[in-house]
C-alpha cells in the first residue's frame, strides 16, 4: 500500500471499521445480510508520541468525495469498495492530510479488542435501545459491555432512549452515533489503563488479542503498536481531542441523501491533522548558492504575516498565464506582488517542482509564502537574489493556494488592507444526539 512517510513526529491513521461478518457474531441481527463489506466507521487518528498528544477526526458514512481514480463523484464507501488505496488516495485529496498508516477492523475484531479488557463498563442514565444493531439496555445503571453489546452501541444509528413514559426516536442518526463512538473510545482507553497496560506482559497480551483481526498496514508492525502502548499507557482519556468533520447535508441530482465537507469550518480542524511546512535550508560550508550545495529538510513555521512579505511570482511550470492567476489569489489573501511574469528572467524557464527562493535575511517571509501553498514546497536560499527578495517559482506540480478564510479590514483612511486570517480549531467537536451520561456524585462505574 502507497502512504506517505512519516519521518518521526506525529503520524496519522486511517482507522476503518468495517461491517465484514467474515467470523461474526451469528447473534448480530443483520449477520446474515450478503452483500459486500461497507466502510462502518472510518476516522483519521493523529498520534503524537512525543508531545503525548492524539486528536480523532470522524468522517460521515455519506460523505460525498471526488473518487481518485475515475474523478467522478460518490459517496466514501464508493471508494472503499474499490480497496484501502482508493480510499486512502481519495480522503488524501479531498481532505488535503496526509496519511501515514491504515487500520481496519471487522466486527470479530472489534469485540476481540473489548474481550480483552474485559468488556467495557458504561453509564446509561436511562433505558435506551435499537432494534437494528440489537441494542437493549433496559435499565439505567452501569452496564458491562461484553464485545456483543459493545459492537450493537457503537453502531447505533437508530437509538431510541426512555423518557416520559415510553421511548423516544433520537432521530441524529450517522452524527449522533459519531458522538457515541467517541465516547465509546474514552472509555475503552479508560478500561486499558484500569486493566494495567503500563505492565509489559500485559500490553503485549491485549496487543496480540487486539491485532489477531485487525488488518494494519506493512509499515505498521506489533512492535510499533506496543512501543505506541508504553508512550500512552498514563494516557488520560479527557486530553483526546475528538471532531466530526464539519459538513452540510445536501440531496443530489438523483435524490440520493449525501453530506459535503464545509470547507469554511473544517479548514481550521483539518490543519491539525497536516504536517508543518517542510523547508529547504543550504547547509553547505561555503554558503547559500544559487542550485548549488548540500541541503536538509526541517519542519519549521513563520510568524510573518502575509501582509508584511513582498512576493514575486515567476512561472516555471510550462501551463500559461498561471503567473498572473496566481499573483492575484496571493493578493486576494494579503500578500504584496511586486512582479509576476516567467521564470526564464532569473534562468529558471521551467521546474518540475514548485519551489520558493529568497534573499539573505528573508527566510521568515519565504517560509510564510510556503505555508499557504497546498502541499510541501521546498524553500531555499539563492545568493544571486536581490537584496530583500522573495521569488515563487510555480512548478509543473504546482497544486494551487492551501485553503483559507479571508477577511478585509479598513483603516482610518481610505485605503483598505487584506490579511488572512484562519480561524482557530475548537477544542472539540460538539456532541450531537442522546449519548450516555456520567455517574451521579457518589457512585463510579468501571
Amino acid at each position: 500500500m502507497a502512504l506517505d512517510d512519516a519521518v518521526g513526529g506525529p503520524s496519522n491513521y486511517l482507522v476503518v471499521g468495517s461491517d465484514s461478518r467474515s467470523g461474526g457474531d451469528p447473534l448480530d441481527p443483520s449477520a446474515g445480510d450478503d452483500h459486500a463489506p461497507l466502510a462502518d466507521t472510518i476516522m483519521l487518528l493523529r498520534i503524537d508520541p512525543g508531545k503525548k498528544q492524539a486528536k480523532m477526526l470522524s468522517l460521515p458514512r455519506d460523505l460525498w468525495v471526488t473518487l481518485d481514480t475515475t474523478g467522478r463523484k460518490g459517496r466514501i464507501n464508493a471508494a472503499y469498495s474499490k480497496g484501502p488505496q482508493e480510499l486512502v488516495d481519495t480522503l488524501r485529496d479531498e481532505l488535503d492530510v496526509p496519511i501515514n498508516h491504515y487500520v481496519e477492523v471487522d466486527f470479530q475484531g472489534f469485540q476481540d479488542i473489548v474481550s480483552a479488557i474485559d468488556g467495557v463498563p458504561m453509564w446509561f442514565d436511562r433505558a435506551m435501545r435499537d432494534r437494528n444493531t440489537g441494542l437493549d439496555v433496559l435499565h439505567p445503571g452501569c452496564i458491562d459491555l461484553d464485545g456483543r453489546n459493545a459492537l450493537a452501541f457503537a453502531r447505533s444509528r437508530h437509538l431510541e432512549y426512555f423518557s416520559h413514559g415510553g421511548f423516544t426516536y433520537d432521530g441524529t442518526g450517522d452524527l449522533g452515533r459519531i458522538s457515541r463512538q467517541q465516547l465509546f473510545l474514552r472509555r475503552v482507553i479508560d478500561r486499558a489503563k484500569d486493566k494495567g497496560i503500563s505492565n509489559p506482559l500485559t500490553l503485549k497480551r491485549l496487543v496480540d488479542a487486539g491485532t489477531s483481526n485487525v488488518t494494519i498496514d506493512d509499515q505498521l508492525s506489533v512492535g510499533d503498536l506496543l512501543a505506541l502502548g508504553r508512550r500512552f499507557s498514563s494516557f488520560d482519556s479527557a486530553a483526546l481531542q475528538t471532531y466530526t468533520l464539519p459538513n452540510t447535508p445536501r440531496t443530489t441530482s438523483g435524490g440520493a441523501q449525501i453530506v459535503e465537507v464545509d470547507r469554511t469550518e473544517a479548514e481550521p480542524i483539518l490543519a491539525l491533522f497536516r504536517d508543518p511546512v517542510a523547508t529547504t535550508a543550504t547547509t553547505d560550508g561555503a554558503g547559500p548558492t544559487s542550485g548549488a550545495g548540500s541541503s536538509s529538510t526541517t519542519a519549521v513555521t513563520s510568524d510573518v504575516a502575509p501582509a508584511d512579505v513582498d512576493v514575486t511570482v515567476l512561472n516555471s511550470s510550462g501551463q500559461q498565464g498561471e503567473a498572473v492567476k496566481v499573483a492575484d489569489q496571493l493578493v486576494t489573501v494579503g500578500f504584496t506582488v511586486d512582479h509576476f511574469g516567467n521564470g526564464e528572467e532569473l534562468q529558471h524557464p521551467s521546474e518540475d517542482h514548485t519551489v520558493v527562493r529568497y534573499a539573505a535575511g528573508q527566510a521568515d517571509e519565504a517560509r510564510t509564502v510556503a505555508a499557504s501553498i497546498r502541499g510541501t514546497v521546498a524553500v531555499e536560499e539563492d545568493a544571486s537574489l536581490d537584496r530583500g527578495a522573495v521569488v515563487l517559482f510555480l512548478g509543473a506540480d504546482w497544486a494551487g493556494l492551501a485553503p483559507t478564510t479571508t477577511t478585509r479590514a479598513s483603516s482610518s483612511t481610505s485605503s483598505s488592507t487584506t490579511s488572512t486570517t484562519v480561524a482557530a480549531a475548537p477544542e472539540q467537536s460538539e456532541v450531537v444526539g442522546m449519548i450516555p451520561g456520567d455517574p451521579p456524585p457518589g457512585e463510579s462505574c468501571g
